[in-house]
C-alpha cells in the first residue's frame, strides 16, 4: 500500500477526535459538530535548512515561506575562518529570529552541523559539552524548544564499550541540568536500538534528553522497526518520517509507513495530529529529500513530547 504524506498523517491521528474536522477541511462531509472542532493541535510542515539548499542560510527563512511551508530546521554550524555568519554569534540569532518573526516561519529546531574532526566523536571528545550547552542557550535565544543531537556515523556510539557509555552519560547528566534551565529538550538521533536507547536515558535521568527516532536510518541495525515505538513511547520527543529520496508514495523504501503511521498513533496519540494546510507534493517533487513537521509550541510540562516529520 502506498502513502502520501497526507494520507501517513490523517492515518496517523487519533481518527475519534479529528477525523470529522479534516472530512470538513476537505469537503466532504456535512459540518462538524462543535464538540469536536476545539482547537485540535496543528501539525506544521517544514524543512531543514541543508535541504533548502545550505546550512546557516538565512535566507532559507524567506524561501521557506514561499514555497508554502510553516516551520525551518536551522543549524548550529562552526566555521574556522572567522568571517563565516554564525548561530553562535548573538547577532546572528537576533537576525534569524526577526527573520522567522517577519515570515511567520516557526525555528522548530535547532540542528547541529559536524562541529569538525577535532570535537569528534561527541561522546569522547572534551569540546563536547561545551559546545552542547552553547547549543542549548542559542535554541533558546532562538525561539525552539528542540536540539538535534546526532551521535551516528563519526560520532556512533559502541554500546559494547562501557567506556563509551559511561562517558556519554556523565556528559548528558550534566548538559541536562543546563537544558532543564532553559526549557530545551536535546533529542539524540542515532543508530542503536530501543532498548539501547532506555538505557542511556535512564542512566542519564532527565526528561530535557529524550530521543530523536528515525525509523529509515536505523532499519539494518534493529530486529523489529515495528515495535520500536512501543518500547520508546514518550521518550521520543521528535520523529523523522522519509523515503531516502523518494515520495512517501513510491513504494520499495525501508518503511511500510502505514503501518508504522499506526503504530505511532497506538503508542503516541498525543503527539500526532494533522492540518488540512499542508505543503503541496509539488514542492515534495522540488526539494525531494526531507521535510519536517514541527507542531505548534506546547509547554514541555503539558505535553509528552514533540513531533517532527520528514519525507
Amino acid at each position: 500500500m502506498a502513502v502520501t504524506r497526507r494520507e501517513f498523517l490523517r492515518v496517523a491521528s487519533v481518527a475519534s477526535a479529528v477525523a470529522p474536522v479534516m472530512a470538513r477541511a476537505q469537503g466532504v462531509g456535512t459540518a462538524v459538530p462543535a464538540r469536536e472542532a476545539v482547537n485540535p493541535v496543528p501539525i506544521r510542515v517544514g524543512m531543514t535548512d541543508w535541504n533548502l539548499g545550505q546550512r546557516g542560510d538565512i535566507t532559507k527563512v524567506a524561501l521557506a515561506r514561499e514555497i508554502g511551508l510553516d516551520g525551518i530546521q536551522v543549524s548550529l554550524q562552526f566555521p574556522t575562518d572567522g568571517k563565516t555568519p554564525t548561530l553562535r554569534d548573538r547577532k546572528t540569532q537576533e537576525a534569524f529570529r526577526r527573520a522567522a518573526l517577519d515570515n511567520g516561519i516557526q525555528i522548530c529546531s535547532l540542528a547541529i552541523g559536524s562541529p569538525g574532526r577535532s570535537r569528534l566523536p561527541l561522546h569522547t571528545s572534551p569540546a563536547a559539552a561545551i559546545l552542547l550547552t552553547e547549543a542549548v542557550e542559542v535554541a533558546h535565544n532562538l525561539g525552539t524548544y528542540n536540539i538535534l543531537l546526532p551521535i551516528l556515523g563519526d560520532s556512533h556510539i559502541d554500546m559494547t564499550s562501557q567506556t563509551q557509555v559511561d562517558t556519554f552519560v556523565a556528559m548528558m547528566k550534566e548538559v541536562a541540568r543546563y537544558a532543564e534551565k532553559y526549557g530545551v529538550v536535546i533529542a539524540v538521533e542515532d543508530w542503536i536500538s530501543a532498548e539501547d536507547n532506555i538505557r542511556l536515558l535512564d542512566a542519564i535521568g532527565s526528561d530535557h534528553v529524550a530521543v530523536y527516532y528515525d525509523a529509515h536510518n536505523i532499519v539494518p541495525r534493529v530486529k523489529d522497526i515495528y515495535a520500536e515505538p512501543r518500547m520508546l513511547g514518550s521518550r521520543i520527543h521528535q520523529i523523522h518520517v522519509k523515503n531516502a529520496n523518494m515520495l512517501l508514495s513510491t513504494q520499495g523504501g525501508r518503511v511500510d509507513w502505514p503501518r508504522m503511521a499506526k503504530e505511532l498513533r497506538n503508542r503516541l496519540p498525543r503527539l500526532v495530529r494533522p492540518r488540512d494546510r499542508i505543503a503541496d507534493e509539488g514542492h515534495h517533487r522540488r526539494y525531494p529529500r526531507q521535510h519536517r513537521v514541527c507542531e505548534e509550541d506546547i509547554p514541555h510540562a503539558s505535553f509528552s513530547g514533540r513531533l517532527t516529520l520528514s519525507t
